[in-house]
């Protein structure tokens, strides 16, 4: 009996601890559902993102002892059915906090914006949108606000600051406004005066420092006076006098025409096929082969002039009746050798969405077509010499081919560091604007990031593109070490060392920082130094951070802006409230919904619904194309005759020599304006019109009624340009620039967004650009339909009779008195 009864006891036991354990887990969920419900319970008071954070940290033991596989032990407790009813709402509640947060947030802007329209009025002369002032009235420790362009975003910020100052939030001296531009930092001064009647801090990143600096050292830093560009272009110069360097240069310009990828990256044929499209391999000769394993090999023979002939039928007529003739990939005429390159890995074996034919899969089937070939030249005594996509893989393509070729008793004959040169150089002295633009890149983001070159090469220690980075750094390294010397010997500091050193005052506790609120405009020209600055000052004093930005204008890599700390934001800065501005004062909806589907080809820019102006001007975007430049620009100054009187016109370009377009065609007269900074253009058949030509990265923020978009032609230095997409740069940015051309697509984007009524591109027939291609593809009936719509109102064009001949007309000219006229030559 006794043995029984301790069964029992026993068993009583247990049941009484797991009815315990049963509603403890109800009693600790419950206090953690009041703790969620407490979060929401002041309906018109922001709940900042992070306080998710904040709640999970404080329950994180229940959210972990009540997941449902683990509540299982208990299904026999008394209030299981209850516990396992209050775990589901609890991890519901777990689950779309966020998204209860982001509600919340707003309807308490709902039901404050109306009062802040009470309370602030009008901003610069006119009200501002919904959107607008959702942003202003929100209240949130890290707030992103994602504009696009011409969305009036420094009003945005100037009613924010007017909103802070009249609700008692901050003080005038509290607010730091943070701009990336003397001339933007002047604007927002004035304006934020002119609104508010305050004057509050608004300066540039560089100012800040300086400020913080002189504060510490108690004496003014001597900030150097050179230019970065200037300084790189004249030491590349006399580098470029040494044999050596000349040689190294124009062999990295030879080998690295295009960002190349192996055959293996790839998913289908279908993506490789579309990564060859974008980054076609092409020679120094201009032959577009069918790998860039082939463009190497094409490059090196010239390099060490050998004749070749890419392609060339096989000496023997192999065809059959299933079968055409064989075109071995290289012919050497002066040797009667062949050459093929094999697109296999160390196992012999191709990816495996290459083509399976009779049977045999991918690999078996590209086997045997090897096998054949080996047999075709043992059976008719020619020789061979073999390639393979794993030696380029590896890095040794170029050394086993000069051995095999020299086992061959091939004569190689390197070109002299000159003729090689005038060979890459090919297209003119442009392609070194290219090299200086991509090294100032170098030297501004290497700075910026607090590097050297040591530094960057053992970040470069492995990777498909080791070698290649290697080269790169060899090259700039002289230019590197010579800049950094003359600011030592000269006891200067440039604007990178600048940020540097103020962010480690602020790091040392010798300066605190004195502001509760900073407010960054254009965040998405952000630097690594600018945000450890920022950075270093919130954790020596925290403060409340509102930024704006388009992540479709970040266009200042050169500079070195780093576009992964806006797409990646929270991630630097914890919780985020991200709002959006869209609606544009700028140009036209249909303008919006092309440049928009052209940005958003690259998947991780942030997805916007841009709403425009209503007026239109008929199809915003058209093409000029002529069968070379010359006849491409002639074509483009008849095209200004349909431009009605007294419009603006830019002339966008690339880079600064494009301008050469239009001066050396003689119809157009330029001349550098000291003032602007831009180059004004002359027409003798349009004086009324006013025309400037300038680069794509001068024209943001700027606007005309008319663009046209020059030098669209698929070449290293065209639009986009292939020299800036170095391998090398992922190395010092957030590596969020993977998609293929990145940085030139939001740079064509700034392009094509500055008409207010139409943008033109200007290409050569067979040379056009992959962008100028794609817009082509996706818009070729409009641009056809284009040429017959009214420049002025978009209505069609008819033919028309007059006394002095015919002439197209506007068919609107009866309902909406359109007069345009266009004579028929």
């Amino acid at each position: 009996m006794r043995f029984i009864q301790t069964i029992i006891d026993q068993h009583q036991k247990k049941v009484q601890e797991r009815n315990d354990a049963c509603n403890d887990l109800i009693s600790r969920i419950d206090d953690a559902l009041r703790d969620a419900k407490s979060i929401f319970s002041a309906p018109q008071v922001f709940v900042d993102p992070h306080t998710e954070t904040e709640w999970r940290s404080r329950n994180s033991g229940i959210l972990s002892d009540s997941e449902a596989h683990k509540i299982l032990r208990l299904k026999k407790a008394a209030k299981y059915k209850m516990l396992s009813e209050k775990q589901l709402e609890l991890a519901d509640i777990a689950r779309s906090m966020s998204h209860q947060i982001l509600q919340h947030n707003e309807r308490a802007a709902s039901m404050k914006v109306q009062a802040a329209y009470a309370l602030i009025g009008d901003v610069e002369g006119r009200k501002l949108d919904q959107q607008q002032m959702t942003c202003i009235v929100k209240e949130a420790h890290n707030h992103l606000v994602i504009a696009g362009a011409g969305t009036g975003k420094t009003t945005t910020v100037v009613g924010k600051i007017k909103y802070l100052l009249k609700t008692a939030k901050c003080l005038p001296q509290d607010i730091l406004v943070l701009s990336f531009t003397n001339a933007s930092a002047s604007e927002m001064n004035e304006r934020i005066s002119a609104e508010t009647g305050y004057s509050i801090a608004a300066s540039t990143f560089y100012k800040l420092g300086l400020n913080i600096i002189s504060q510490v050292n108690g004496v003014m830093p001597r900030i150097t006076q050179i230019s970065l560009r200037k300084f790189v272009k004249e030491q590349l110069l006399l580098n470029m006098q040494s044999d050596t360097y000349l040689n190294l240069l124009s062999s990295y310009l030879l080998y690295n025409r295009v960002v190349a990828k192996s055959e293996f990256e790839f998913k289908s044929q279908k993506e490789y096929d579309e990564y060859l499209k974008l980054n076609p391999p092409t020679t120094v000769n201009n032959e577009t082969v069918k790998s860039y394993g082939e463009m190497d090999i094409a490059n090196f023979l010239m390099q060490n002039g050998i004749r070749y002939i890419y392609e060339h039928p096989y000496v023997i007529d192999t065809r059959t009746s299933e079968y055409g003739q064989y075109h071995p990939d290289f012919y050497l005429p002066d040797y009667k050798i062949y050459i093929e390159y094999f697109g296999i890995n160390r196992n012999g074996e191709v990816p495996s969405y290459f083509k399976a034919t009779n049977g045999m899969n991918a690999t078996e089937a590209y086997r045997a077509s090897m096998e054949w070939k080996r047999t075709t030249h043992r059976e008719h005594q020619t020789t061979m010499i073999e390639c393979y996509a794993y030696e380029k893989l590896e890095g040794n393509l170029l050394d086993s081919l000069k051995e095999k070729l020299e086992a061959a008793s091939v004569s190689l004959v390197p070109k002299s560091s000159k003729e090689l040169w005038t060979q890459v150089a090919a297209e003119g002295d442009s392609l070194l604007d290219g090299i200086i633009e991509l090294f100032e890149t170098l030297v501004n983001l290497i700075k910026s990031n607090g590097y050297n070159i040591a530094t960057v090469r053992k970040l470069n220690h492995a990777g498909s593109n080791t070698q290649t980075n290697n080269i790169l750094l060899s090259l700039l390294e002289p230019i590197f070490n010579a800049y950094c010397k003359y600011l030592a010997d000269h006891k200067e500091i440039d604007f990178n060392d600048m940020i540097n050193l103020a962010s480690e005052y602020v790091r040392q506790g010798k300066y605190i920082n004195p502001y509760k609120y900073v407010i960054v405009d254009e965040y998405q020209d952000i630097s690594k130094a600018r945000f450890t600055l920022l950075d270093c000052l919130r954790k020596s004093r925290d403060y409340e951070l509102f930024c704006v930005g388009d992540d479709w204008q970040s266009i200042y890599r050169f500079a070195g802006s780093d576009i992964g700390f806006i797409l990646n934001f929270s991630k630097y800065w914890g919780a985020t409230e991200v709002s959006k501005i869209e609606t544009t004062y700028r140009f036209s909806q249909k303008l919006i919904e092309i440049s928009g589907g052209f940005i958003m080809q690259n998947p991780v820019q942030i997805k916007k619904s841009i709403r425009g102006k209503s007026e239109d001007f008929g199809f915003p975007l058209g093409e000029i194309s002529g069968y070379t430049d010359k006849f491409a620009i002639e074509f483009m100054s008849k095209k200004l005759n349909d431009i009605p009187k007294g419009s603006s016109v830019f002339f966008i370009g690339r880079y600064s020599f494009d301008a050469k377009l239009l001066n050396d065609s003689g119809l157009f007269s330029c001349q550098y304006n000291n003032t602007s900074g831009f180059v004004d253009v002359k027409a003798k058949s349009r004086p009324d019109l006013n025309m400037v030509f300038l680069t794509a990265h001068k024209s943001k923020g700027l606007q005309a009624d008319y663009v046209f978009i020059i030098n669209n032609k698929k070449s290293r230095m065209g639009f986009p340009s292939k020299i800036q997409d170095a391998p090398i740069l992922d190395l010092l940015l957030d590596n969020c620039d993977q998609y293929p051309h990145a940085e030139e697509r939001r740079l064509f984007y700034v392009a094509l967004t500055r008409a207010k009524k139409k943008a033109f591109i200007v290409t050569v027939n067979g040379q056009e650009s992959e962008f100028a291609m794609e817009l082509k593809e996706r818009y070729g009936e409009d641009l056809k339909k284009e040429q017959f719509e009214c420049p002025l109102c978009g209505g069609r064009l008819v033919k028309r009779s007059g006394p002095y001949g015919e002439f197209f007309g506007c068919s609107n000219y009866r309902t909406n008195g359109c007069n345009y006229k266009r004579k028929i030559r």
